[in-house]
Formats: C-alpha cells, sequence, structure tokens
C-alpha cells in the first residue's frame, strides 16, 4: 500500500489505495493546470520533508488539509538585519483541522527548532497586502506579514480559513485574545512567554536575555549562544574588523613610530561607533531569541 515516503509522485497518493495517515491528500494536492500540478509537485516535496515533525506534533484525529511556506519578518528587521532576517524567520505554515503550525524551515525547506501554533478562533482576517505579503490579522491587534506566499496560495487561503473560521467557536466577549504560543521542543506543547524551562516537562531554554548581553559584550557571541551558527560567525568577523580597524590598527601604528599620540577626540569617536555596532547587534540577537523556544543542551528530568 502506497504511503507518503514510498509514493514517487503526488499523483499516486491521490490514485489509492494509501496508507492511513494525517493527511488530506485531495485538498494538499489539489490541481488544476500545468501551474497548479508544479505546486503540487512541489507540496509534496515540503511535506515529505516535514512528515516527521508532524506526525510528532498532531493531535489524534488532527489532519493537514494545506502547507505552503513565507517569511515573517518585520521592516526594522530587515533594515538592519538584511538577507539574514529572511533565512531565520523562514515558517512552514501547516493549515489542520484545529490551528495553524508554525515551523521554522532552512533555505532547503528543512525543519528547525522553533514551532509556534495559532488557533484559529485567534484569526480575525486573512488578506493578502498590495507589497505582496500574506497578513494575517488577528482578534488581539496582532498583524503577522508573511512575504514569499506564493499568489495562488494566498488566494486559495482565503477561501480555506473562511471555512475554518465559519465553523470555529467565536471567542468570548471580554475575553483576552490569544496569539502566537510556542511549542516546547522537548514535549511539544504550548508554553506561554518565554520561560527558563518548560512548566510541563522542565525541558530547559536559552534565554533570550542572555543572548543579548553576550552579543552587547562581542557581535555573534549572542547568535552563537542561540545556535545561529552562520549568523554569528559572520557578526563575530564584522565586529573583529571594526575592533581591529578602530582600536588595534591605531594601537599598533602608534607603537610601531614612537610618535605622538593619539586624540581623545577619536577615541570618542571609535567608542560611539563599536558602541552601536555592539548595541545593534545586541537588540537583533533579543529580538530573534524571542522568536521562540530555544532548546539548551541540558534537558532537567521531569517532575513528579
Amino acid at each position: 500500500m502506497t504511503d507518503l515516503m514510498t509514493a514517487r509522485s503526488y499523483a499516486e497518493l491521490l490514485a489509492g489505495p494509501v496508507a492511513p495517515a494525517p493527511y488530506e491528500y485531495a485538498l494538499l494536492f489539489h490541481a488544476d493546470g500545468w501551474l497548479a500540478r508544479r505546486r503540487a509537485k512541489a507540496r509534496f516535496k515540503f511535506l515529505r520533508l516535514l512528515d516527521g515533525r508532524l506526525r510528532r506534533l498532531l493531535h489524534p484525529d488532527e489532519r493537514v488539509y494545506f502547507l505552503t511556506s513565507g517569511t515573517a519578518t518585520s521592516v526594522a528587521e530587515q533594515f538592519f538585519a538584511g538577507w539574514l532576517a529572511h533565512y531565520y524567520n523562514r515558517r512552514a505554515l501547516v493549515f489542520t483541522t484545529e490551528r495553524i503550525l508554525l515551523l521554522q524551515i532552512d533555505q532547503r525547506q528543512r525543519p528547525g527548532v522553533l514551532m509556534s501554533q495559532l488557533a484559529y478562533t485567534a484569526i480575525a482576517d486573512l488578506k493578502s497586502t498590495w507589497d505582496r505579503y500574506c497578513q494575517l490579522r488577528l482578534r488581539n491587534r496582532q498583524k503577522l506579514n508573511f512575504a514569499g506566499v506564493p499568489a495562488a496560495d494566498r488566494k486559495y487561503l482565503r477561501t480555506l480559513l473562511a471555512d475554518a473560521l465559519r465553523v470555529s467557536v467565536p471567542p468570548i466577549i471580554g475575553a483576552p485574545q490569544p496569539g502566537i504560543e510556542h511549542l516546547c521542543p522537548h514535549c511539544l506543547r504550548a508554553v506561554a512567554g518565554i520561560p527558563a524551562a518548560c512548566p510541563h516537562c522542565r525541558g530547559a531554554f536559552k534565554s533570550a536575555t542572555k543572548a543579548a548581553w553576550l552579543s552587547a559584550c562581542f557581535p555573534g557571541l549572542g547568535d552563537l549562544y542561540l545556535g545561529h551558527h552562520g549568523r554569528g560567525v559572520l557578526q563575530f568577523l564584522v565586529g573583529g574588523m571594526a575592533w581591529l580597524g578602530l582600536v588595534i590598527a591605531p594601537l599598533m601604528a602608534l607603537a610601531t613610530t614612537h610618535r605622538g599620540t593619539i586624540p581623545a577626540d577619536y577615541w570618542f569617536q571609535a567608542a560611539l561607533e563599536l558602541a552601536i555596532i555592539h548595541g545593534i547587534d545586541s537588540a537583533i540577537a533579543y529580538n530573534f531569541a524571542l522568536k521562540g523556544l530555544h532548546p539548551a543542551k541540558t534537558v532537567a528530568p521531569p517532575a513528579f
């Protein structure tokens, strides 16, 4: 019997018979026309990469009926972090019968450690913006903008989401409206905020404050602590070049020539520039740390 991992194409999953799976293949691979078939083929490969993670995350009887991807980023992140903001903010948007799962993915669409969920009852509306963003407007007045969502997916999602919102239980008037809930990477349960450890399994998380202080001490250290090795090494090199050009090189030149002194105005300007570099990297590291729950290396045993 064919299943997701043995099928050679999405068409085999539509032809049947197929092994039981928590996926609505008819909706996932709905393909009318050449471009639609091309998107279904890409979605088939994407689902295979996420299959192991999704099977652990899904509740009993919960089913997946659509899947796409996008980059959740803000204008400020794009300005200060550039293309790295797109790299670390890529998410798989998995629409199930109960909720929307947001899973961190890399450039090859492989799942990362950060996972979140969004209840349908938390959503007020979905729309496509003029600048090609897929925008989710939440009832708590928060807006989630996802860049890079294909236009056909944005259009299809409006219909699917309208149906989901129609059958969802309406929120209680006056009650606090939920937003995104992060999922513990250890036990996969929802956790409020960014605590030091999961209240359910006691699995430890990395600290956003510690990441910020480490990057304030030297650019890149906070990212290395969070596990963002590519950005950490890059920022470490940028910080090293700044220190080399502003501090080390002038001191070496002074020691070599043995003439004169470096004016105090220069040191003030150098200190200001270094403070800006360290401060920006510290703020970026803190912001990325709040994107989800980064698991610490050590996991505390469950409390009985």
